[in-house]
């Protein structure tokens, strides 16, 4: 209802009743404000809107116009849409032209609160900024709150950030821990445990890339693992793949591992998973598995604790202390920038200082 106050004030009331007959009256200060106030009482209702909206309606969009130019492959679809229903689960059903730069300040909030790394926040930022800045574009909505947000509320912003984000993850501390980390390893109950936990180490596997293994990818003839796509007529979610070409490789079949892959294998068939998960049948397990795993076997042996990302910075740095060249460290972890990225996050050996031999007693 459109109604002036006392001092003839213009104003909008927009009364609410619900299924049971109560009432609810909100007020407006503007046709604007009053029309979305109407969606949003119809959206709680659930009584059929054409012209609204949601949230998830718009994301969809989005992804659709993603899916027709073929802008996403798989591996894109899945991570980003998962980033873009965290962004909408403040309220999905919400009309998309009430997002503001509060919605976003929620989201930083949400981020931080799930313990997510300021590399990963920065990532899902910018995914939900492209989002908006479609929905800009198309109208969906008048503004797009990114540009509203200041910079100094982004934690992956400033120098002490940008150091924080370029180091890697904590590593084992020592080739001594490595060893006593494998030992321990060894000594787990499980064929699964055992092989999973050490991959990351002895072969440089990435946790999805141990996770997404199947049997055939063990060549036991040439003494290989193969890290490779999924076939597209398994059953397994194929919305993982290798990271990038060059991560498709073959990596040496341990020794000390060989029994464990041969009982692993026995009696399946070639695209089933090395390491079925038992809660989804004929899925594999998810990262949270694989790191609880490594943590355990970390406590057992009394080394720093790491996840199983930091196993292959581990890996990186024992490659550097022998000698080997970042280009080949890079090449061994399926990196295709020639030692950039391993010299960046993975290695985390320093350059070793020798004596200085032309003092007595030096070499």
């Amino acid at each position: 209802y459109k109604e002036r106050d006392r001092r003839g004030k213009l104003f909008y009331r927009v009364v609410q009743i619900d299924h049971a007959g109560a009432s609810t009256t909100h007020f407006a200060s503007s046709k604007r404000k009053a029309d979305l106030l109407v969606k949003a009482c119809a959206i709680d209702l659930g009584v059929p809107h054409d012209s609204v909206i949601t949230v998830t309606d718009a994301i969809e969009a989005f992804e659709e116009q993603k899916r027709k130019t073929g802008a996403w492959d798989k591996r894109t679809f899945s991570r980003s849409g998962r980033d873009l229903r965290f962004f909408a689960a403040h309220a999905p059903s919400a009309p998309i032209d009430v997002v503001n730069v509060l919605w976003l300040r929620s989201l930083m909030d949400r981020m931080a609160e799930a313990d997510n790394s300021l590399a990963y926040q920065k990532g899902r930022y910018f995914i939900v900024a492209e989002f908006l800045g479609w929905c800009r574009r198309r109208r969906f909505i008048k503004e797009n709150p990114c540009e509203l947000l200041d910079p100094c509320e982004k934690p992956w912003l400033g120098k002490r950030a940008r150091r924080l984000m370029g180091r890697g993850k904590p590593q084992l501390r020592n080739k001594g821990e490595a060893i006593a980390y494998l030992e321990a390893a060894q000594q787990l109950s499980s064929a699964m445990a055992r092989v999973a936990v050490q991959l990351p180490l002895r072969c440089n596997m990435r946790s999805g890339e141990v996770r997404h293994l199947q049997v055939g990818d063990i060549d036991f003839e040439a003494g290989r693992i193969w890290v490779r796509e999924l076939e597209e007529d398994d059953d397994v979610d194929i919305s993982w793949n290798p990271k990038t070409a060059t991560s498709r490789r073959r990596v040496d079949l341990p020794e000390a591992l060989q029994a464990d892959f041969e009982e692993l294998c026995r009696g399946k068939g070639a695209t089933e998973l090395l390491f079925p998960s038992n809660r989804n049948l004929g899925q594999p397990w998810n990262r949270k598995w694989l790191n609880q795993r490594v943590k355990k076997v970390c406590e057992l042996a009394g080394v720093r604790i790491v996840c199983a990302q930091a196993l292959r910075g581990t890996y990186s740095s024992i490659l550097a202390d022998e000698g080997y060249e970042l280009p080949d460290i890079g090449r061994l972890l399926g990196h295709a920038d020639g030692g950039k990225t391993a010299a960046r996050h993975y290695v985390g050996a320093p350059a070793t200082t020798r004596e200085l031999r032309v003092i007595k007693g030096g070499r």
